[in-house]
């Protein structure tokens, strides 16, 4: 384990090592879990690995009990999954669960100990306003949103407002793609749904493909703002490749899908990261490759692997936070997704409901 490696991570890429912790390791180790939400899935790991035993009792304690509350989140993502099926089934329409939604419907291993707050959907664009009014007639509602956030939401996102019932409090996030229409990317839905796998227990709904799949979560860290929190979905791609890696020509096949979908550059960045950061095991020809197609410039990738290595991993409980590493990509995260001029339009506006919410301007004209 090097100096500058949080011991969280040093568990998560070899279990095995956590026979060797040191107690200030260990609590190195359970601060860096619990700083990105991930112990009870690292209990998980290290009882995988046959090393639970190697555990103080303490810090056992503490990651086994860690599993309580996603459990819990679960049983509400569950739930909810049958409500949403039943009202959309009567209405005829087809929907895809994503991430969380679709690892615990199909019963991916790694969902063991996964938080999950929210279910993401997809529904087709052409079936996209009844979706949304058969969910509302079903009991479910959305926060009160003001007319720009509304126009922004129904204009340019990838989905509506975030819906929610009342009574089972799970956040229902329906999309009709993956990226918002503006983003520089523009991956095609409808191939996605092409090769969308059914769910038998529940018809009409579907996950994605393996690829797309993988692609997806790829496309949300890296494109999608979510790298400031990411380290779960970084998991979550570590996760996939591990039970999907092995079948015939998986790796060519998802090249040639990034290249269709025009998702090559998240999936390199999916790649190159996962390998450095996790040490997940992808061939170096298929790394090579994917640099080779997908990879930015020379001028830009050397800043890219600076500033995610310093903002994505866990970091050592005594090592300083980087906040202007987390701001640059926070900043990137808006460029990518929008226009300069919206991009401006829109920044602005939320500058001045931050500091001018009086102002009539923080809320109307739309871009």
């Amino acid at each position: 384990m090097s100096d500058h490696e949080s011991a969280a991570l040093t568990a998560w890429r070899q279990p095995t090592s956590v026979r060797r912790f040191t107690t200030e390791q260990w609590t190195d180790a359970l601060w860096g879990a619990g700083q990105h939400r991930c112990l009870a899935r690292l209990s998980y790991r290290i009882e995988d690995a046959g090393c639970a035993d190697a555990c103080p009792e303490p810090a056992w304690d503490l990651l086994t009990s860690a599993r309580y509350y996603p459990s819990f989140l679960q049983v509400r993502v569950a739930r909810e999954i049958r409500h949403l099926h039943r009202i959309l089934r009567a209405r005829g329409i087809d929907f895809l669960l994503l991430k969380g939604g679709a690892y615990l419907s199909a019963g991916f291993p790694f969902a063991r100990g996964r938080g999950m707050n929210d279910l993401d959907l997809m529904v087709r664009k052409s079936a996209l306003g009844e979706a949304e009014a058969a969910l509302r007639a079903g009991g479910l509602v959305t926060a009160t949103l003001n007319d720009y956030d509304q126009h922004y939401y129904r204009t340019w996102m990838h989905e509506i407002p975030p819906l929610h019932h009342p009574e089972r409090g799970v956040e229902v996030d329906v999309h009709h793609r993956i990226l918002p229409l503006t983003s520089r990317l523009n991956p095609a839905p409808e191939i996605m749904w092409a090769d969308a796998i059914a769910l038998p227990a529940t018809p009409g709904v579907a996950i994605l493909s393996p690829p797309d799949m993988l692609l997806h979560t790829a496309t949300h860290l890296f494109y999608d703002g979510a790298i400031l929190d990411g380290f779960r979905d970084l998991l979550d791609i570590d996760s996939l490749i591990d039970i999907h890696a092995i079948a015939p020509d998986y790796w060519s096949h998802l090249l040639e899908r990034a290249a269709s979908l025009e998702l090559g550059r998240p999936l390199y960045y999916a790649l190159y990261f996962a390998r450095r950061i996790l040490a997940t095991p992808i061939p170096t020809a298929t790394l090579e490759e994917a640099r080779a197609r997908f990879a930015p410039g020379a001028l830009v990738r050397p800043v890219m692997e600076r500033l995610v290595t310093r903002v994505l991993p866990p970091r050592p409980r005594t090592a300083r936070a980087a906040p202007v590493s987390a701001w640059l990509l926070y900043l990137r995260s808006h460029w990518l997704r929008m226009p300069p001029g919206l991009l401006a339009r829109h920044l602005g506006r939320k500058g001045l409901r931050r500091f001018a919410p009086d102002s009539p301007a923080a809320d109307w004209p739309p871009p």
